[in-house]
């Protein structure tokens, strides 16, 4: 075979949808690799190309739209008679950790007489520059579209294509067309081939594993979002509003509360279809060359945008694509193709007009790129966060069905603060699976054991640190800091917690003296309730510390203006004070004032220890229950210690 047979014949030039006689699958003469690549090439080669590449010495470029189709062109001319030197690179070339660019070799063929064609899926990445400069023609030969896909049908089978839909191809890579398309099958049976592999690329939400939006536990502010959202997209269905209706939203939280859950959820009561991505999914698919990324984020828009049915997207960890105000020059410079090509596309499935919902997902909002977040783009931001008690009482009833009462799932609620959706979805399917496996019922003590596993701590040490954290606990109730939970429950290094501070307001002087307070009730508890002085309020001596300095140098909050940034924080002084012994005199006097709470309502704090050792967890709610309005005083049966300074 010549260079001339990449001339397309006028046979499948006229190819159209006539049904045959009879679709009777004929002997094959053409490989499926070779008719593929052909139509492919048919597909691009102009008149003025094939003269070209028929001239030699001409040094030619074919760009291609991966790796995949590069080898595949690479073997297909090379096997012709006569043909140029032909190579294809997909990679520099590495020497001793150094990456060299390819090519320069074939290069010297031309000054014999001889073509070469060099092909690649990133040619400035991986070919020397002097080819770059020097090719007579760079050919771009794009994935296989409908079109090529139809020819190289025919050219194997023989059979006429027919009702073949772009929707119905999108996606599919080379290997799935080679192993759909076979000699010796018909046309429809090819086409068949093709609809089957194009389903299972899509992955469809199997919606037997996903909670309708209406029975799926969320926190207020994501409810009131997604049904507010869902409201719009079954108007949108209906044809009542338009899709420019639809705001775009970036779902931001911790890992493990349920974004794409919520996501997927609200699709499913819409009624329409799911489809998922993440930037590092686009990575993982393309080895991370620019092109390849590219390309890959190109078949997520290309999906929800040309879909014949209302799309809810999801673009999970977008906080992957870096904040460029923030990165070096040099990294700037990689990464602005590839955001510039998300913010386009965004742009792009905005003006389209489309029955589309994009939602993004990130742990990190504040990471962002500024463009991606300003209106008309992901214009919201959704938090989505971990559940309250309340919230967290609801997930475990969805979970468990009857199989536990009203009251265990109460004390499931309490007992697992700070859990995600996903873990407590994880808790209750572990403790069924180990009910079910011993043939009995689900018993409350499965889940408990799982959420707060008994301490290898000893019944001393659980004291002592109820005692510090009741500390804490009676200081913030008693200075009006809102307290959502104390724990003794071990986590990470912290033995116990009180989760109490000022939410939704500017810090005045005020408000950081009553959190410092509260911070040093734990060593002030130690000192006048327990076992006196110990490390375990190392932390919470930093964190007031951090505070009074921040208060000082950075807040304003204590007469001079100056910040740390533009201090010389070795002569720092405030009316002659020194920034040292201004902390330190702030440090005593906050922590004589938390010491006074102590030492007066010590019958509160001796009465929470007691209900912390067997309860592990009080909320805030219970707390109030505890202490009630009233002090608590009892010192007439506990005589008053002098405060103890640590």
């Amino acid at each position: 075979m010549s260079l001339s047979s990449l001339r397309s014949s006028s046979t499948i030039d006229d190819i159209d949808d006539t049904p045959d006689a009879d679709d009777t699958p004929p002997v094959s003469t053409e490989r499926t690799s070779d008719a593929l690549a052909r139509c492919m090439l048919d597909a691009v080669l102009t008149a003025r190309l094939r003269r070209l590449m028929k001239s030699p010495p001409r040094l030619i470029l074919i760009r291609t739209a991966d790796e995949a189709a590069a080898r595949l062109l690479d073997r297909y001319l090379g096997g012709l008679d006569r043909a140029p030197k032909i190579e294809a690179y997909t990679e520099p070339h590495k020497t001793g950790g150094r990456q060299e660019p390819q090519g320069r070799g074939e290069l010297g063929m031309l000054e014999h007489g001889r073509s070469v064609i060099l092909i690649s899926q990133d040619p400035e990445r991986v070919l020397v520059p002097e080819a770059l400069a020097g090719a007579d023609a760079v050919i771009t030969v794009p994935h296989p579209g409908l079109a090529v896909i139809r020819k190289t049908i025919h050219a194997v089978t023989g059979g006429i294509v027919r009702g073949l839909s772009p929707s119905e191809v999108e996606g599919l890579t080379l290997d799935d067309l080679k192993v759909a398309i076979r000699p010796g099958l018909s046309a429809s049976q090819c086409v068949a081939n093709l609809r089957r592999a194009a389903l299972a690329r899509r992955k469809p939400l199997d919606y037997r594993n996903v909670i309708p939006l209406e029975t799926l536990a969320m926190t207020g502010t994501v409810s009131a979002w997604a049904f507010e959202t869902l409201r719009i997209t079954r108007q949108v269905t209906d044809g009542t509003v338009e899709a420019s209706a639809l705001r775009y939203v970036c779902l931001e939280g911790p890992p493990g509360t349920g974004k794409t859950t919520v996501a997927a959820s609200l699709a499913w009561s819409a009624g329409w279809d799911f489809v998922s991505t993440s930037v590092g999914a686009w990575f993982a698919a393309s080895g991370g060359h620019l092109g390849d990324v590219i390309r890959a984020a190109r078949r997520f828009f290309d999906e929800i945008t040309l879909s014949n049915r209302p799309v809810v997207g999801l673009l999970d960890e977008i906080d992957a694509l870096p904040n460029r105000a923030v990165m070096d020059p040099s990294d700037a410079q990689w990464w602005t193709s590839v955001i510039t090509f998300v913010l386009t596309e965004i742009d792009r499935l905005r003006q389209a007009g489309r029955p589309v919902l994009l939602l993004a997902a990130t742990n990190h909002f504040d990471h962002l790129d500024a463009a991606l977040v300003r209106p008309g783009r992901l214009e919201r931001k959704v938090s989505v966060l971990p559940p309250n008690e309340q919230e967290r009482r609801a997930m475990f009833a969805t979970c468990l069905g009857d199989r536990i009462g009203t009251d265990g799932l109460a004390t499931l609620a309490r007992l697992s603060v700070k859990a995600t959706p996903a873990r407590i979805e994880s808790w209750c399917k572990s403790a069924i699976a180990v009910a079910e496996a011993e043939d009995r019922a689900l018993q409350l003590h499965d889940l408990v054991d799982l959420i707060a596993p008994p301490g290898k701590r000893s019944a001393e040490k659980d004291r002592a640190v109820a005692v510090h954290e009741a500390g804490h606990a009676i200081v913030a109730h008693e200075l009006g800091l809102p307290v959502a939970e104390i724990s003794i429950l071990a986590m990470g290094d912290a033995a116990g917690w009180v989760n109490a501070e000022l939410r939704g307001r500017l810090l005045t002087r005020d408000d950081v003296e009553r959190i410092v307070s509260m911070t040093l009730a734990g060593r002030a508890a130690d000192m006048i309730l327990g076992g006196g002085a110990n490390a375990g309020a190392s932390s919470d001596i930093e964190s007031a510390n951090t505070l009074l300095r921040a208060a000082m140098l950075d807040l304003g909050l204590y007469g001079s203006l100056t910040t740390s940034g533009n201090t010389d924080l070795r002569n720092w002084q405030d009316e002659g004070i020194s920034l040292w012994t201004a902390i330190n005199t702030e440090l005593g006097r906050l922590y004589d004032r938390a010491a006074e709470i102590v030492d007066h309502r010590r019958g509160d704090i001796f009465m929470l220890v007691e209900v912390l050792l067997v309860e592990r967890v009080v909320t805030g709610d219970r707390l109030a229950e505890i202490v009630g309005t009233h002090l608590a005083d009892n010192s007439a049966d506990n005589p008053t210690p002098p405060v103890v300074r640590p």
